[in-house]
């Protein structure tokens, strides 16, 4: 099989190429045309086997919506078999990493009113967290012999 050369015969290409891959029968792509598609940045070897990269996922989804738009003005009932590849996924660790930032941010405004004793908000059982003044009501030890004298 000769590798594809034109932009829409490698979309096509990739199209197969991610179905073999999704069924994991990777050997059903010719060796040409994985190093064509590692060329583009559309797969990668990834711990001994293939992969879609960003882009790969970028031109595959470029693809199908392509076939759908053909699909609805010819008006056959044919569309690709929609698969888990084509819905989009939630992005986990971006996530949690919003959270952890969002819990060391909430944390130094904690720390930073404690220090500066500007805290209307913080809760009535941390000591020097409402704004009172350094001195207080409580005398300080050296305080009691200046009184005396």
């Amino acid at each position: 099989m000769p590798v594809p050369q034109t932009l829409d015969e490698l979309r096509a290409s990739l199209r197969q190429s991610v179905d073999a891959l999704q069924r994991r029968q990777a050997n059903e792509i010719p060796e040409k045309l994985i190093d064509r598609l590692v060329d583009l940045d559309w797969l990668e070897w990834h711990g001994g086997g293939l992969r879609l990269t960003t882009t790969g996922t970028n031109v595959h989804r470029q693809e199908l919506a392509r076939i759908r738009a053909m699909a609805e003005t010819s008006g056959s009932s044919i569309t690709p078999n929609l698969s888990e590849a084509d819905i989009a996924t939630p992005n986990y660790s971006y996530e949690k990493r919003q959270r952890e930032l969002a819990k060391k941010k909430k944390k130094e405004e904690k720390a930073y009113r404690k220090s500066t004793g500007a805290g209307s908000d913080a809760p009535a059982d941390e000591p020097g967290a409402q704004g009172a003044p350094a001195g207080g009501d409580a005398p300080a030890a050296d305080d009691k012999p200046q009184g005396q004298a």
